[in-house]
């Protein structure tokens, strides 16, 4: 790595220079520096620890915007970042004293209802998408927290309530157009610029900035979900109940989750269950979730019939802005009490230890495994193609002093519930921020056999490494 440029920050180059490119915008465009009316507020990130005082900000509003902008920084080695959502809580959008690309104004959404497509530009949310296609009465794979930047969650593969009929984001991508290291504009799909299209569907943001993705759209009508939460010691109770479920799981319209977390005001531990029927009947609701009712009379419960798009949001209460956090994820093809018992009680005795980290949780999403599975490894970057489920360990706390004790926590836990499971990682949440940049043991356990052809494609599009936030393939 020592034979790359270093990266340079904009105080290091020249003034005039910098005064050239902020000039070179039109009147619609904002490129900020620090002390201008809106910097501040176009650093804020989901995550406090993520931010970062940004060498100059431009906010694109067209297509230019964002090959200008690349173009600036590569030519003058700048550390550069992408924000979207700004949900990369190792910091990965954004800069210390860099150049970073905001491109939430580019955030428009059409839908071709006839061709049932879904035309999304990179800087849109999830919740962005699932709107506007719910005019139509369609929806395609997205996040469960409607605010998620499509970017971000797009390249790094994509979970959601509708895995289990449509697979995983990037398997309903049909094309993008991106703008790669050298300034260059791409139209990417099967049948063209195959071997891109190829790499962006799994390998974060390694290849260039995304100015809109093409989704593939389905007929989806109103859903009956919610939440229902039961005391931390009816544990066991809960994990035979939803081993049962998922035994006897008919079809993919129906999906669980649940989540250890400590409820307010009296952050008791609790057993969060997120319930959701791909059907608007109640009735068919209780009867394909009657063996987790039958736990016991919960200590809340709000389900109800909904349109799409607001399934996404009832995750909201754990996702709010705020605080610092970071993420890992474990993949486990079991629900094992005894390893879900030891991470319960490492949860529990962690935050009575820190209660500043009381909000912190862990999900198990256990959306079905049978579509996104049944795709070969090497059809995309995305490898991890087994039947697993996606378990997501979710710090948060106040104070930096408390970053190792925490990070150090939920590493533990990873451990633990790995042992149940694949040895390999989902780049979207491979996002501890002590152990982010170069890692060859971890881009092995995120791309497996897929690594090779992904360094073979870097050296042909992005030969100096150019883009190195998050998980970086070096060539």
């Amino acid at each position: 790595m020592s034979n790359y440029p270093p990266k340079k920050l904009i105080k290091d180059i020249n003034l005039i220079d910098v005064q050239n490119f902020k000039a070179s915008f039109d009147s619609s465009t904002k490129v900020l520096m620090e002390g201008d009316d809106g910097y501040e507020k176009s650093i804020v990130r989901w995550a406090d620890n993520a931010i970062k005082k940004a060498g100059i900000v431009v906010q694109a509003t067209c297509l230019d915007d964002i090959v200008k902008t690349v173009k600036f920084a590569n030519e003058n080695h700048l550390d550069f970042a992408v924000c979207c959502g700004g949900h990369a809580s190792s910091g990965s959008s954004s800069s210390e004293g860099g150049v970073v690309l905001d491109m939430r104004k580019l955030n428009k959404v059409r839908v071709d209802a006839e061709k049932k497509l879904i035309y999304a530009q990179g800087g849109a949310t999830f919740g962005e998408v699932d709107n506007e296609a719910w005019k139509y009465g369609l929806a395609t794979v997205g996040g469960v927290v409607d605010h998620t930047g499509i970017g971000g969650l797009t390249l790094g593969g994509g979970f959601g309530h509708l895995t289990g009929r449509h697979g995983l984001t990037i398997d309903n991508l049909v094309g993008a157009t991106m703008v790669t290291a050298d300034g260059e504009v791409r139209e990417l799909s099967e049948n063209k610029n195959e071997d891109l299209f190829w790499a962006i569907r799994g390998c974060g943001a390694n290849f260039g900035v995304v100015y809109e993705f093409i989704y593939k759209a389905h007929e989806q009508k109103e859903v009956f979900a919610g939440v229902i939460a039961y005391p931390g010691e009816k544990l066991d109770t809960i994990v035979e109940a939803i081993n049962t479920f998922l035994k006897n799981r008919r079809s993919e319209n129906e999906g669980i989750s649940f989540v250890i977390v400590r409820f307010p005001p009296e952050n008791q531990p609790t057993i969060a269950i997120l319930l959701f029927s791909n059907d608007p009947s109640e009735q068919v609701f209780r009867e394909r979730f009657s063996v987790i009712y039958k736990c016991g009379e919960p200590v809340m419960e709000q389900v109800g019939c909904m349109p799409y798009p607001k399934l996404n949001t009832l995750a909201e209460g754990f996702a709010t802005f705020g605080d610092r956090k970071a993420m890992l994820n474990a993949h486990i093809t079991q629900l094992n009490i005894l390893s879900i018992r030891e991470a319960y009680d490492s949860f529990v005795k962690f935050t009575d230890e820190n209660p500043t980290a009381i909000q912190s949780y862990v999900a198990f999403d256990l959306y079905g495994t049978e579509k996104f599975s049944s795709i070969p490894s090497n059809s995309m970057a995305f490898y991890s193609r087994k039947p697993f489920y996606n378990v997501v360990i979710l710090q948060r706390w106040s104070n930096e002093q408390d970053d190792k004790v925490v990070y150090d926590w939920a590493k533990n836990v990873q451990k633990i519930l790995s042992k149940d499971g694949e040895n390999t990682l989902y780049i979207n949440f491979v996002d501890t921020a002590d152990d982010i940049g170069y890692n060859e043991a971890r881009l092995k356990n995120t791309w497996g056999e897929n690594l090779e052809k992904l360094k073979e494609l870097k050296r042909k599009y992005d030969p100096n490494v150019f883009f190195r936030k998050g998980a970086v393939i070096w060539p």
